[in-house]
């Protein structure tokens, strides 16, 4: 008697072994399912002007302090009271984490309001502030900004001069100051051997209208082809017509809400370790809107 119950309980335990290993092998298979169907489709799409997420925290609740941060911002105009309040925000995260530098995603270079009145802030000073221009200049506001982080990797900012793409597509410029802008891009991108490639510049790369605006999709394609052949992971720019953070082809995608946003523009700060660029959305109180992180093969994560 006692050996039939003994038989009967080995021969139920097979049988929860032959199910758990049928129901994982299944779980394998539509993961690698998944994965295959979405190689090469935008990955993450997240409207930042509206702020879906809640409430993530306030200054002491982002990431950990061993990680090296840096803040970027959109410049421009905005009313004193909110200005006034966002720098104040920025300085206070600044005492805390004490970023490396500041990117001012701006229009007018070293001419841009914001970056003027952080002249106010002494926190903010004790940083440098790197500027992205929109002129109308062949390519005057480009710049390539080499960082070393304190793990053996490095850190590059190259700013690109968007104007001339934009004069471009408004004809008010010609082919030469076109083709010089693009062979700077990837003469910069080639001869870099960075862990992290970051572009950055004022105008977003999202095309509104794609039917209507052939030589715009044309533009984005060609510098997505620059960014994926030279591994280029992150283009940070102001807000297009999606107002959105989002991943295509391995490539994040991160624009700053403009000082027209019921935000008023916010700002981001990024914290960069050995694995990941983590980046949060601070509003102009303070608080965390939204995370985001992306690694150096392009996977991107809320």
């Amino acid at each position: 008697m006692d050996g039939d119950a003994s038989g009967v309980h080995h021969h139920g335990r097979s049988k929860e072994v032959s199910w758990s290993r049928t129901f994982l092998t299944q779980a394998a298979l539509c993961f690698f399912l998944f994965a295959a169907f979405n190689i090469g489709e935008p990955q993450i799409e997240v409207p930042l002007s509206s702020a879906p997420a809640p409430d993530l925290g306030s200054v002491r609740s982002v990431g950990p302090s061993t990680d090296f941060y840096f803040l970027s911002v959109a410049g421009g105009s905005r009313p004193i009271e909110s200005q006034f309040r966002l720098l104040k925000q920025m300085e206070m995260f600044a005492k805390i984490y004490k970023p490396k530098f500041v990117l001012n995603v701006a229009q007018l270079g070293e001419e841009d309001p914001l970056c003027h009145n952080a002249t106010h802030h002494p926190e903010l000073l004790k940083m440098p502030w790197y500027t992205t221009t929109a002129s109308k200049g062949r390519g005057i506001g480009n710049f390539m900004k080499k960082i070393e982080l304190p793990y053996d990797q490095v850190l590059e900012i190259i700013g690109i001069d968007t104007g001339i793409f934009q004069n471009l597509l408004q004809n008010e410029t010609n082919n030469t100051d076109f083709k010089e802008q693009i062979d700077w891009l990837r003469q910069t991108l080639a001869i870099t051997t960075a862990d992290w490639r970051i572009v950055v510049g004022f105008n977003p790369l999202v095309v509104c209208n794609k039917q209507n605006n052939k030589e715009a999709m044309k533009l984005r394609g060609l510098l997505q082809d620059i960014f994926l052949r030279y591994r280029v992971n992150a283009y940070l720019s102001t807000n297009g017509c999606s107002s959105y953070i989002y991943s295509d082809r391995g490539i994040s995608y991160i624009e700053h809400l403009r000082p027209t946003d019921k935000l008023h523009g916010g700002f981001l700060l990024h914290g960069v370790s050995p694995l990941d660029i983590k980046t949060y959305l601070v509003d102009s109180e303070g608080r965390v809107k939204l995370k985001y992180s992306f690694t150096q093969q392009g996977r991107g994560a809320i």
